[in-house]
């Protein structure tokens, strides 16, 4: 699934995982820079990430994308080519939140090397862009378990509807170097977001061979992911994540779903000025 959602967040790890880095290296940071808001120096990574996934949300087969990004950072504020702008800060009880503001490019009916799309979809009409609000929070509640939270809300541009997700964070490993984590996670939609991409409607049926199908809100997938991440140097990081989705009964009914079980897969290397 090439997936616009997911491609901004590839070179990034996950909120909780960021959190669990922080922790391992609090010691080594001085705790006035860690609670300033806007930090001591400026921070800009660059990155590529070689990510392997379905051209759309239910594509059978998968396709790779190399995927260059550009972070700056200063203290709770970032600007990500990827993710887009907001703010993100870990507090001291655990208690780790983000807040960016960001753009779905949506979904074509037909191959596209920028956005998710498939000839498979013709005659469904295209997904447009929107904005979006990603808000991803993240508790710890111990030392290797955190649970977490996120929203993805549509602000302007194409009415797709809101989606969110919950779960759990397991950190398997963690060293000065290495954070290997095992996250489990419920994927789930307003009715209008499932009905825009897993949905079929009467006049979309009519311009395809697909039967018509309401998608209705609730759980669409549930998934778990693999992630590794290591630090070479103070510049030089990778990470390497791996991630099965299964959609639930809720959309996996839908004639635009020809694989009910997805993996996805990135590799991707980041240096640090």
């Amino acid at each position: 699934m090439f997936e616009s959602t997911s491609i901004r967040k590839i070179l990034g790890t996950s909120l909780a995982l960021n959190a669990a880095l922080a922790c391992s290296q609090a010691s080594a940071q001085d705790k006035s820079a860690l609670d300033s808001i806007w930090g001591e120096e400026t921070q800009v990574t660059a990155g590529f990430a070689l990510h392997a996934a379905p051209r759309y949300m239910g594509a059978k087969g998968s396709q790779g994308h190399l995927l260059p990004s550009v972070t700056i950072q200063r203290g709770i504020f970032f600007a990500d080519s990827l993710k887009g702008v907001g703010v993100q800060h870990q507090f001291d009880n655990g208690f780790s939140a983000s807040l960016s503001l960001g753009y779905d490019f949506g979904r074509a009916d037909g191959k596209s090397k920028y956005r998710d799309g498939s000839d498979d979809l013709k005659g469904m009409g295209e997904v447009g862009g929107s904005t979006v609000v990603d808000i991803d929070l993240a508790q710890q509640v111990l030392p290797w378990l955190a649970i977490t939270a996120g929203a993805e809300l549509r602000t302007g541009g194409y009415k797709r509807g809101n989606s969110y997700q919950f779960g759990l964070l397991n950190t398997l490993h963690q060293s000065d170097a290495d954070v290997v984590t095992l996250g489990v996670n419920a994927h789930a939609g307003q009715a209008r977001y499932n009905q825009t991409y897993f949905g079929v409607t009467a006049q979309q049926s009519d311009n395809t061979d697909f039967d018509r199908f309401k998608a209705d809100q609730g759980i669409y997938a549930y998934s778990g992911e693999l992630s590794w991440m290591h630090r070479f140097d103070a510049n030089w990081s990778t990470i390497a994540s791996v991630n099965v989705m299964h959609y639930t009964d809720q959309v996996r009914h839908s004639p635009i779903i020809r694989q009910d079980t997805p993996v996805t897969s990135t590799v991707g290397v980041q240096y640090t000025f």
